[in-house]
């Protein structure tokens, strides 16, 4: 009898190892289960003279950030006990705690303002202001205007505001409910459109369909494809426009609407995928897909640069947010993809290649810092050499074409659910 159970049970052994085997080799590559950091130490060491850590007592705990010409907009923590209370798990327990900040940082003068928030309804505690991912568009009259996703104790909501540059406070003009069957429930982060702002057109991550426990877990750790992302407008309401994703959390695009693309981080799945607008609002059409090894967080840009942060180590993230004063850190990791090559009519058409995929900083054993969430690039600015004084010009003069001298150089800037400070890294290529 046990011989006739042998050749079945062997099958069953080696159809189960040829579908372990891809799906576990998969995750390690994304969670870096096991992993040699050793080879980084140098990188580490020289990252450790070039990046220093920016007004730690205001920018605590930044989870998103935008760059809006020379100026950073973030929401940010006053303590960090605030960051697990907003989890979906946690969020009904009371928060008897001071609630969170949006700051305009001006780096031209390195000053950091805390913008009064007017009209807005709710106090200054945690119970109405748990702030999460965020968007910010530039208006035709220099107003800014602010999307931002708050977790309140009865569920999340999307706060939209106004601000003038000039002044010191954002005006609360609008507050959308995530209830409806086909918003983003558990909304992660914000892509806003800046042509639809008047109709507060947005496009908003679900990256999760447990709140907690036992199976939001067992949903992350085997990549369950039960996110999606939610389109939204005043004029059409929530609509999901994207199923099945595997753990969708950071977004952003081109602000510009032609040859604009969208590029979604499915943080689980260690992929970022690219799609472009289809003619029906909020639909989205599918480009190509970027392996990028990681679990990637919020995804910033840069002219043709994507910037991708994320935690180095997966499977440290929940006992190190519950006890960061005695678990192992997760690390970080900041990458970049450049977006020149996407899709397949750079080549002709028919085919598409994966875009290299550089390593910016990479921290395994968190000795920089812990648990990155969003990364910026801002170049320096290069200034034109003038004339000497007297020296007369020519009218027609032939112009030169200068041979490129290297990349361009410029400040990354990392922010982090635990960051004292956003880091800043000088010298960057």
């Amino acid at each position: 009898m046990a011989s006739k159970l042998l050749l079945p049970s062997a099958l069953i052994s080696v159809a189960l190892i040829a579908i372990l085997t891809p799906f576990l080799l998969t995750s390690n590559n994304i969670f870096h289960i096991y992993h040699d950091w050793s080879p980084y130490t140098s990188h580490l060491s020289t990252l450790s003279q070039k990046c220093t850590f920016q007004h730690p007592t205001q920018l605590l705990g930044c989870e998103d950030m935008h760059l809006l010409n020379n100026t950073i907009y973030t929401a940010c923590l006053t303590t960090l006990k605030n960051r697990n209370k907003y989890w979906p798990e946690h969020r009904h327990s009371p928060r008897g705690i001071s609630g969170d900040i949006l700051f305009r940082w001006d780096l031209d003068i390195d000053t950091v303002v805390p913008l009064e928030l007017r009209s807005f309804p709710g106090d200054d505690t945690a119970e109405t202001r748990s702030f999460h991912g965020m968007d910010v568009n530039l208006l035709p009259d220099g107003t800014v205007s602010i999307y931002i996703i708050n977790h309140l104790l009865n569920g999340s909501v999307i706060e939209k505001f106004l601000h003038d540059p000039e002044t010191n406070y954002a005006t609360h003009i609008l507050r959308i409910p995530t209830t409806h069957p086909e918003a983003a429930v558990h909304p992660n982060a914000i892509f806003s459109l800046p042509e639809l702002d008047d109709d507060a057109g947005v496009f908003v991550t679900n990256d999760h369909y447990y709140a907690g426990g036992w199976a939001r877990y067992f949903e992350e750790i085997t990549r369950r494809p039960w996110a999606w992302v939610s389109y939204y407008s005043t004029s059409t309401g929530w609509k999901k426009v994207l199923v099945n994703l595997i753990g969708a959390n950071g977004i952003t695009g081109d602000k510009s609407v032609e040859k604009r693309k969208i590029y979604v981080s499915e943080i689980t799945n260690g992929i970022i995928r690219v799609f472009t607008p289809s003619s029906s609002a909020g639909e989205l059409k599918e480009v190509q897909k970027i392996p990028i090894a990681m679990l990637g967080d919020n995804i910033g840009q840069y002219g043709d640069d994507l910037y991708i942060a994320g935690p180095a180590r997966g499977v440290h993230i929940p006992r190190y947010m519950l006890d960061p004063a005695t678990a192992g850190g997760p690390g970080m990791l900041v990458k970049r993809v450049n977006t020149k090559q996407l899709g397949g009519d750079f080549f002709g058409g028919g085919y598409t290649a994966d875009p290299i995929v550089e390593e910016l900083v990479v921290d395994g054993m968190g000795r920089l810092a812990n648990m990155s969430t969003t990364a910026l690039f801002r170049p320096y600015v290069v200034e034109d050499v003038g004339k000497k004084e007297g020296e007369e010009e020519e009218e027609e003069e032939e112009e030169e074409e200068l041979e490129p001298v290297g990349k361009q150089k410029g400040d990354l800037f990392v922010s982090g659910l635990t960051f004292e400070g956003i880091l800043k890294c000088t010298n960057v290529e």
